[in-house]
């Protein structure tokens, strides 16, 4: 186990359980050492009896080594749909809330999980298949902030190995079987055989990912240097309070300076297929991308940066085949046979072709819109239907409406209008979202 100078004999360390194999051999590993810990466990509530399963293991096995272990359930599908955000997001922002909170509130130093060795070389595959090229090459860091990974070098095999030596009790989630899922597929039919050919395949990334996270930090430096003496000095070091900020085709056409603006990018709100467009996508002028707080413009000399709140923000037009960014939500219209088309696939409304006979945009929702719902003869205030759903005020403009001229066809995750419902046509317009990571 990789300690670092982290002198965990010396704080306190919450570690996080969930009963799998990997993070109860991180805790037999720290009671055998005697390092002070506690322990947080998350019952999301996900898989019945299973996740009740999970939970009463590592509170027993706990309560065996007197260890004190904190125990949180929550309802994770109806925190992602109130927050309008993917399970998996939704997950992700609980558990580590969760940390974070026993760690302040226990006056502890650490949180430690129990990432490994092959667990940096499935992110890999993940983000490589996701096209997301800098993530994939970054790796998984041993230490971010408070958050340690002590078994980061440590292979799977030897934790498997060390469970089964010393007796140690786990639970397997069942779900991790399903090559239904990409990590899965990866973990179950790509990383064996690549391990039968090239034993050393996950410790040699571990390698060139450090020497990545090295050389990506002295990059980082000198783009910080650039940015200040080509964009700051335009304006003045209060940097993105300005109400817009302007970034000449030279600098961003530069691909030395990829790696920093896609860290601006991100910090300001933006996810990585946006700034995978923004930095790679053929120059289009007038082309923008909406964030959770700014907007980026294309225009001729380059890029303007600007805050949404002081903005009027202009609508976006939506093309077949095209990709189109509204905040934390990623829309795309396609043409597809109509024996293909699912009315339970969620995240998704079809309509007849004829639809795009007209110029479809999107936009946020304005005080006194009206659609005609599906299933009503008359018109509807979209406000009301907020209102209907319990859509807090800030989160009213999360939810793109599609529409064109004066007429709205949808709210995207609420709502379908009663028009251009599919006819005779062998086709169907299908308009999909997911909300982005």
């Amino acid at each position: 186990m990789n300690l670092q100078d982290w002198q965990l004999e010396r704080q306190l360390t919450v570690l996080a359980v969930s009963g799998g194999v990997d993070s109860m051999v991180l805790l037999h590993v720290f009671k055998e050492l005697n390092l002070p810990c506690i322990v947080a466990h998350l019952n999301f509530g996900l898989r019945g009896s299973e996740s009740d399963g999970d939970t009463h293991l590592v509170v027993q096995t706990c309560n065996e080594m007197s260890i004190p272990c904190f125990v949180k359930h929550v309802d994770t599908e109806k925190y992602a749909k109130e927050n309008n955000m993917s399970i998996q997001m939704a997950a992700r922002q609980i558990r580590y809330g969760f940390f974070q909170e026993i760690l302040e509130g226990q006056n502890a130093r650490y949180i430690a999980t129990a990432h490994h060795q092959d667990d940096e070389l499935e992110n890999f595959f993940i983000y490589l298949l996701r096209n997301q090229l800098h993530a994939a090459w970054q790796g998984i860091p041993l230490q971010r902030g408070n958050i340690i990974r002590p078994f980061l070098e440590i292979p799977r095999e030897l934790i498997h190995e060390f469970a089964l030596q010393n007796a140690v009790n786990y639970r397997d989630d069942s779900s991790n079987a399903s090559t239904k899922y990409l990590r899965n597929k990866i973990r179950h039919l790509l990383i064996p055989d690549l391990k039968n050919e090239y034993a050393t395949v996950a410790k040699d990334f571990q390698n060139i990912s450090s020497l990545t996270r090295a050389e990506s930090k002295l990059n980082l430096s000198n783009f910080q240097l650039n940015w200040e003496h080509q964009v700051f000095e335009l304006f003045d070091s209060s940097g993105v309070k300005l109400e817009e900020i302007g970034i000449s085709t030279e600098f961003y056409s530069n691909k030395e300076n990829h790696l920093g603006l896609r860290n601006k990018f991100l910090e300001l709100g933006f996810h990585n297929a946006q700034v995978d467009e923004i930095l790679n996508k053929p120059i289009r002028i007038g082309s923008h991308w909406i964030g959770q707080e700014f907007v980026v413009y294309q225009n001729r000399n380059g890029l303007t940066l600007k805050h949404r709140n002081i903005i009027d923000l202009d609508e976006v037009e939506i093309r077949m085949n095209e990709v189109v960014f509204f905040g934390k939500i990623q829309i795309k219209m396609v043409e597809i046979q109509r024996s293909q088309v699912d009315y339970t696939e969620p995240n998704c409304f079809y309509f007849d072709p004829i639809i795009i006979n007209d110029k479809l945009a999107l936009r946020s929702w304005k005080l006194g819109d009206r659609i005609q719902p599906l299933g009503m003869q008359g018109s509807k205030k979209l406000s009301d239907i907020f209102i209907d759903n319990k859509i807090d005020n800030h989160l009213k403009n999360d939810f793109p409406v599609l529409f064109s001229n004066d007429q709205i066809y949808a709210i995207l995750g609420l709502k379908r209008s009663a028009h251009f419902l599919l006819g005779d046509s062998q086709t169907a317009i299908k308009i999909s979202w997911d909300t982005l990571n």
